[in-house]
C-alpha cells in the first residue's frame, strides 16, 4: 500500500516524491521569499529617506519663509512707517534687528517725510545652504518705488540680488543678515 502522500508512474513503477515537494510549492515559496525580501528592502529605504524627506521639507520651509520676509524688508508705505518698522522687526533677529531697532524718531519722520512707497517682490530665490538651524538664500528681487510727492511720476522699478542668511529662532525662522550682492558686469 502507497502513502497518499506520494504518487506511482504505473508504466516504470518508480515513486514519485511526495506531494509537498512538487514544482509548483517550490516556486510559490521562492516568489514568497522574493515577496517579503523586497517589502523588507522597501522598509529599509523608506526609513533610510526619511531624513531626506525631513531635509527637502525643511528646505521647502526656509525658501517660502525667506522669500516672504524678503518682501517685508523691501516694503514700506510711508503712511504706515510704525508699521513697516514693525513689520521688519518681527522677520529680523540678531544684529540686523538691533540695527532696525535703533531707527529713532527722526528717521522715521524723514522716511514719511519722503512720501514714497515700496512694494518688494521677490522674482526667483533658491537655498544654498541649510542645515537644522541655519540657512542661506540667495533672491532676486523687484522694488517698485512710488513718489506720492510726484503724483504724475510713473513708479521706478530697482532689481536687485540679495544673499539672506537666516536662523531657527524658538522654531521660527528669522533673517539674520540680509545684503545687496553685486552684479559683476565685466
Amino acid at each position: 500500500m502507497q502513502d497518499e502522500s506520494t504518487t506511482s508512474d504505473s508504466t516504470t513503477g518508480a515513486v514519485d516524491a511526495p506531494a509537498s515537494r512538487k514544482p509548483w510549492l517550490q516556486w510559490a515559496l521562492v516568489v514568497l521569499a522574493l515577496a517579503v525580501a523586497a517589502s523588507g528592502l522597501f522598509a529599509w529605504r523608506s526609513a533610510a529617506n526619511d531624513d531626506a524627506v525631513a531635509l527637502a521639507k525643511t528646505r521647502d520651509t526656509v525658501l517660502m519663509t525667506a522669500r516672504q520676509h524678503i518682501v517685508t524688508l523691501n516694503s514700506l508705505d510711508y503712511r504706515k512707517v510704525d508699521e513697516g518698522l514693525k513689520g521688519w522687526a518681527a522677520v529680523t533677529t540678531g544684529t540686523l534687528n538691533d540695527q532696525l531697532a535703533q531707527v529713532d524718531q527722526e528717521n522715521r519722520q524723514l522716511l514719511a517725510d519722503q512720501k514714497k512707497i515700496s512694494v518688494g517682490k521677490v522674482i526667483d530665490a533658491a537655498v544654498t545652504s541649510l542645515d537644522d538651524t541655519t540657512a542661506t538664500v540667495i533672491a532676486a528681487v523687484e522694488i517698485t518705488v512710488t513718489d506720492d510727492a510726484k503724483p504724475d511720476a510713473e513708479p521706478t522699478v530697482k532689481r536687485n540680488r540679495f544673499s539672506a542668511d537666516l536662523v531657527k529662532v524658538k522654531g521660527e525662522w528669522k533673517l539674520e543678515n540680509l545684503q545687496q550682492v553685486a552684479v559683476d558686469l565685466s
